[in-house]
């Protein structure tokens, strides 16, 4: 019987594995999936490996995962390497903590709870409660599922009863509303894509309409989501219009902050979330902007108590006991049992820097992201798509040749794909109805000099693979 090493071997094994990774590692050098699947011994069998044949597994992943540390990685909301999270991310994995009662997570308990406290005060939620999720779109799943209950409180016992409940988001929304309304049991045709302006922002006129129409057929609106930092472009969604037409409806005023939310640490930018105090929930993800590993989120709730009436649910037999430490057991505000410690390597990030250090990380990445949209609007080559009112930027290489729009978007999706190969690894998206390269900024360490080398390489490739330079 093969005998499981030490927790020493382990740390031995980790360091190996670390000191022997290249000083420079290609942002995103993976081949193909069956071109890898081909080079990969991947397989499970009857009898154990020795640790040699672990290690060499341990340095594979890291070989051909991205390398989303590097300055080069603007695929995705999240870049950077937060060294005092990934300490606590260590350490959580090693006390393998669950969080549903203090008895068996009591410190990062007190650590959740004043993290809540601390986003709770950022957002203007003077009262307010809050539990930690494992990602954004659970966090939409709750503030949907808090908007049912303080509606339709007797679906938690009976159901839906026939009745038929409307949601409503932007036309940018986070696809996660679609899957919470199918979870829910409100039904995708009942989950209304409200129309945005041309600053990719929700029309409250629309909105109203919308709730109008939902009215006028007899079926009952109960939630409103905003959302602050569009996927795409990285709109806000106006807040205070949007909460006197929730307030008039008696609706749930929901704001998915998942990447816009840590845009409040600055006195200089958090005006672009003024108003966030009037919704009755805010989503907010620590593994974006904040950049700790992923998954570590928050759903915060304006009115305390409420999470506990809509998630909880038995466990009182044997796990939710009556004792000095109830007040502090967190499990009946989630919708899960087991629950991972995801508060250790939030707080720790946020002790080693402060919240000036989140405030001065988001001031620097809006001066690249300024940087970057005069450079474009200076490029003959390159054309903005959408305003850029976060940390999303997105453009395209253009010819001065006609082009329509399909050529367009296949041009462009050629660059992303040769810059890959090149080692700068970005994505493509669209936006009404037009595509382009969509670049994220959110590593601390980006500067002015590689936004400047960045757009070079796209015009360089846009005129190789059009003009065949």
């Amino acid at each position: 019987m093969s005998k499981p090493f030490s927790v020493k071997q382990s740390l031995a094994m980790l360091q190996q594995v670390i000191e022997q990774l290249p000083a420079k590692r290609k942002v995103a050098p993976a081949p193909s999936a069956p071109e890898l699947q081909e080079t990969l011994d991947i397989s499970l069998n009857n009898q154990g490996v020795d640790t040699e044949q672990l290690v060499c597994a341990a340095k594979a992943y890291l070989e051909y995962n991205p390398d989303v540390s590097q300055v080069a990685f603007y695929k995705l909301l999240y870049s950077g390497l937060n060294t005092p999270a990934l300490l606590g991310d260590w350490v959580t994995s090693l006390s393998n903590a669950t969080m549903h009662t203090y008895q068996v997570s009591p410190v990062a308990t007190l650590m959740e709870l004043e993290l809540i406290k601390q986003w709770n005060n950022l957002v203007g939620f003077t009262q307010g409660d809050g539990v930690m999720v494992s990602g954004g779109s659970q966090a939409n799943l709750i503030a949907m599922l808090l908007a049912r209950h303080k509606r339709c409180p007797d679906i938690k016992t009976k159901g839906l009863q026939g009745q038929t409940l409307v949601a409503f988001v932007s036309d940018q929304a986070h696809y996660s509303s679609l899957k919470a309304a199918n979870v829910l049991g409100i039904g995708s045709d009942n989950l209304i894509a409200v129309s945005s302006d041309d600053q990719g922002r929700l029309d409250p006129q629309a909105l109203e309409f919308a709730i109008q129409s939902a009215l006028a057929k007899g079926h009952t609106p109960f939630f409103v989501g905003l959302t602050a930092g569009t996927t795409v472009i990285g709109a806000y969604d106006p807040i205070q219009p949007s909460s006197l037409i929730a307030k008039k409806y008696d609706l749930w005023l929901h704001v998915d902050g998942a990447w816009g939310a840590p845009v409040l640490f600055s006195s200089e930018h958090r005006h672009l979330l003024a108003d966030s105090e009037l919704a009755d929930s805010v989503t907010w993800d620590a593994h974006k902007l904040m950049n700790v590993p992923v998954t570590a989120a928050v759903i915060l709730v304006k009115q305390s108590g409420l999470l506990r009436q809509a998630c909880s649910g038995g466990g009182g037999d044997y796990l939710f006991h009556s004792d000095e430490n109830e007040a502090y057991n967190l499990g009946e505000r989630s919708i899960q049992c087991g629950r991972r410690a995801d508060a250790l390597k939030v707080w720790m990030s946020w002790k080693a820097i402060g919240s000036q250090g989140f405030s001065d990380k988001i001031d620097h990445l809006f001066d690249c992201k300024t940087h970057c949209v005069e450079q474009i609007e200076s490029i003959s080559e390159l054309q903005m798509l959408a305003p850029a009112a976060y940390l999303n930027v997105l453009f395209r290489y253009q010819p001065s040749e006609e082009l329509d729009e399909q050529q367009l978007r296949q041009l462009n999706i050629a660059i992303c794909k040769k810059l890959k190969a090149q080692g700068t690894y970005i994505d493509y998206a669209t936006y009404k109805g037009r595509s382009g390269i969509r670049l994220i900024l959110a590593n601390s360490d980006c500067q002015r000099s590689d936004i400047d080398d960045m757009l070079l390489a796209c015009i360089s490739a846009g005129d190789e693979i059009y003009k065949g330079k």
